[in-house]
């Protein structure tokens, strides 16, 4: 931390020195253009123009099994990096795909350069050609469809509509880990926040609405997963009370995503209000469970799973009222 005295001029212009070992670090000199960037919270920020060209790293690919490397790669991905440098000893045929694969699963990022040591990536996803709000909705949308063939591949036993919906899975994956690079971005790049035109703290809360929507994808891949343990299909009577449990679950989903949103408290309240009836799901269930012993956890696992995705939407119900009142973004100087 430094402190300054603030100067003034003759003609009233008020001046701040810079520190000069950390002007000499981040090649600021005479004539350099600074960016001042204003926060939310009243403070003023110096951005130089080497913040930007500091956004690469190197992650060592000897000793790191298949899993670890494609954490290591997604990590760094989140964390906004534009140029990922993957560099070992002398990489294998087999090595080198895995690195293939790892760049198609994330959205923008391509193989740069290759050499006998080292395989650079890059991120050609631009945050302003993927705005935020068209993501969230988009994976909504993913979401919605998951749900409607896993409620039909669970109840009509069908395996193959439940295996597409378990690989549909990895497209949310996919936008979710989008919408968290870009938070880390605007995390790392603060000049972002006035380009796209939203707050850090904002960008917040869209990836929290995001990770949610993940986890209602991810029940709905489970629900498949059942269905594939199914020995016959579900008996009616309990057909027809999933279903009905199906839809108000997620009614209170998109009704929480309406309010987020349209920042829109009341709508926002009314959802929570909900949380305090809960529904009593379990007597059918087991009713359900002891006429179709063989079926008993399959059975279980899919009524869990609409409750469970249920309170994922009172989550973003709780984030469309802290959104509500998030404060705007400062103008640019």
């Amino acid at each position: 931390m430094y402190q300054r005295r603030v100067q003034v001029t003759g003609g009233g212009t008020l001046l701040v020195t810079l520190p000069k070992e950390w002007a000499a670090a981040m090649g600021v000199g005479q004539g350099t253009a600074v960016t001042l960037v204003p926060t939310p919270a009243g403070g003023l920020l110096l951005l130089p123009p080497a913040v930007r060209e500091r956004n690469r790293c190197r992650i060592l690919m000897d000793g790191k099994t298949p899993v670890q490397l494609l954490r290591d790669i997604i990590a760094h991905y989140v964390a906004g990096f534009e140029v990922i440098e993957v560099v070992g000893k002398r990489f294998r045929p087999e090595e080198r795909r895995t690195i293939r694969e790892i760049a198609q699963s994330l959205v923008g990022l391509e193989i740069l350069g290759e050499t006998q040591s080292a395989v650079t990536l890059t991120c050609v996803a631009d945050v302003r050609d993927f705005p935020v709000d068209a993501t969230i909705r988009r994976i909504h949308g993913i979401t919605e469809a998951m749900w409607d063939d896993a409620l039909q591949a669970f109840l009509a036993r069908d395996e193959e509509l439940a295996r597409d919906v378990i690989e549909r899975d990895g497209d949310v994956d996919r936008l979710v880990l989008l919408v968290a690079r870009q938070f880390g971005l605007l995390l790392r790049d603060l000049l972002l926040e006035q380009e796209v035109g939203r707050s850090r703290q904002e960008f917040w809360h869209y990836q929290s609405v995001a990770d949610q929507l993940e986890r209602v994808a991810d029940h709905a891949a489970k629900v498949c997963r059942a269905a594939l343990a199914l020995a016959a299909p579900p008996v009616p009577i309990f057909a027809e009370r999933l279903t009905r449990l199906a839809q108000a679950s997620r009614a209170v989903i998109a009704e929480a995503i309406r309010a987020f949103e349209e920042r829109d408290p009341a709508r926002a309240n009314a959802v929570l209000e909900g949380k305090e009836r809960p529904e009593e799901v379990w007597p059918w269930v087991q009713a359900a469970a002891r006429d179709q012993p063989e079926n008993a956890l399959s059975l279980a696992i899919a009524a869990d799973s609409l409750l469970r995705i249920r309170e994922h939407g009172y989550n973003i119900a709780e984030t469309a009222l802290d959104a509500s009142v998030s404060p705007p973004l400062p103008a640019s100087i």
